[in-house]
């Protein structure tokens, strides 16, 4: 993805994000309705002290559907109780799961009078509430002023406490002590204070529970959790594409790495092929070159021998062999140098049967020893063809002096081998301006 779509969506995320974070107050609230239209079962029970010998009496005025109740209270008696129960369970044992609630939303009318009520919600809990005792059930309540009356009013189930009448009567553990609203088989609205002779008339208008369908804390943290999910998603994608434009370069730089090893390696041997011998693998002229400009040029390998051998009478054994027995000869003698120099000298076919072996760290004194070993070598090989054939070599050798151009002491050289060929052939000769003379 383009860095600007991904800043596009970004931005988008972000804005509904924000758009999210202001809807939460907008979002509808949960209501399970009781008055007028029921969304569950609901019986409508008035009570008053009158069975116990008191004053009050509580009844319907009109159809009961007008949901308009009367206390009735005589002048006789003593006020005890007058109120109305909205049931909400068959049995009094298994009512309604308000968990998911937060608060009761009730509109009363109450003509003719200006008294408080109380709002009241009977909890069942059978470790301390029983089927045969009505009054068994937690009691929590909600006191009413007078004034409140008149409009919606909302009853936050914060705000009711239990009853001290229903909590002193029973020796409860705190945990047991408080409202509970996972089991309210009934709710009611009654007078608590007593109450003067005559008339007292309430209409219920409306009556629900009421509470977020998501709270705010939960809606703003799955907000939080949308976003981690999204990021996480986003990061994998990313770590995956990643993968992928690695995995891709990963090959391209194995390929241009086969490449380079091919290109190394024909680089190798077309290198070895311009500096090698092709018959006999040995230097030729320019790779010597490059060898011995490198030794000089480093000063590390002081002194330095040249060691110029000739194979005797090479033309005749041509002539009479065949240029393959001489190719044979060849490569056999390159083999028994390899086996019997130094791995710091370097040979080079310079010509036909001549090598030349370029003796670093060695002077002219060592560099004869060296040359007679390998003439004694030669002269004591035999090459197998149709017979046994016996071929020697003549040696020229020479010490490069210092700041000498090598192709000086080439010649010097040469001038050596030539006198072991005048003399006789089959030994070696230090060139004629070094002290030491023939030796066999």
């Amino acid at each position: 993805m383009s860095p600007s779509r991904s800043l596009y969506f970004l931005l988008v995320a972000i804005a509904i994000t924000l758009l999210a974070v202001a809807a939460h107050p907008l979002i509808p609230e949960r209501q399970h309705s009781l008055v007028p239209h029921a969304d569950s079962m609901v019986i409508l029970a008035p009570y008053g002290d009158a069975m116990q010998g008191g004053p009050s009496h509580s009844e319907w005025v009109g159809p009961e559907e007008d949901y308009h109740w009367r206390c009735r209270v005589e002048p006789e008696g003593d006020y005890v109780f007058c109120g109305i129960n909205l049931l909400l369970s068959e049995d009094n044992l298994h009512g309604l799961d308000l968990t998911d609630f937060e608060a009761f939303e009730l509109q009363l009318e109450t003509p003719g009078h200006n008294q408080d009520v109380q709002f009241f919600m009977r909890h069942y809990d059978e470790r301390y509430s029983s089927p045969d005792d009505n009054n068994s059930a937690q009691f929590n309540k909600f006191d009413i002023k007078a004034g409140e009356l008149g409009g919606t009013l909302r009853i936050g189930f914060d705000e009711l406490s239990l009853a001290d009448w229903w909590s002193s009567a029973r020796d409860l553990p705190r945990e047991l002590r408080r409202p509970a609203f996972h089991n309210v088989i009934a709710i009611g609205i009654g007078y608590a204070q007593a109450l003067e002779p005559g008339h007292y008339d309430v209409i219920i208008k409306e009556a629900s529970f009421v509470g977020e369908w998501i709270s705010a804390a939960t809606w703003y943290l799955s907000t939080l959790l949308i976003w981690l999910v999204g990021l996480s998603a986003w990061g994998i994608h990313r770590l995956v594409l990643l993968s992928r434009i690695t995995r891709r370069h990963r090959r391209q730089l194995d390929i241009l790495s086969n490449r380079n090893a091919q290109l190394k390696e024909e680089t190798d041997r077309y290198k070895q092929l311009s500096t090698r011998d092709p018959l006999t693998g040995a230097y030729n002229r320019y790779g010597f070159e490059q060898r011995l400009s490198q030794m000089i040029h480093q000063n590390e390998f002081q002194p330095i021998s040249l060691i110029l051998l000739d194979v005797d009478h090479f033309k005749t054994f041509n002539d009479t062999y065949g240029h393959d027995a001489g190719d044979k000869v060849l490569r056999q003698l390159v083999n028994l140098l390899d086996q019997y120099t130094r791995k710091q000298d370097v040979l080079c076919r310079w010509g036909g049967e001549e090598f030349l072996l370029l003796c670093p760290n060695t002077d002219a004194t060592s560099a004869v020893v060296l040359a007679e070993k390998i003439r004694q070598l030669v002269s004591d090989a035999r090459i197998e063809m149709d017979e046994k054939v016996r071929l020697t070599a003549s040696f020229g050798v020479c010490q490069i002096r210092a700041g000498e151009p090598y192709i000086d002491a080439f010649v010097r050289t040469d001038r050596a081998l030539y006198q072991a060929k005048d003399q006789g052939r089959n030994r070696v000769m230090l060139c004629p301006e070094a002290m030491l003379t023939d030796t066999r």
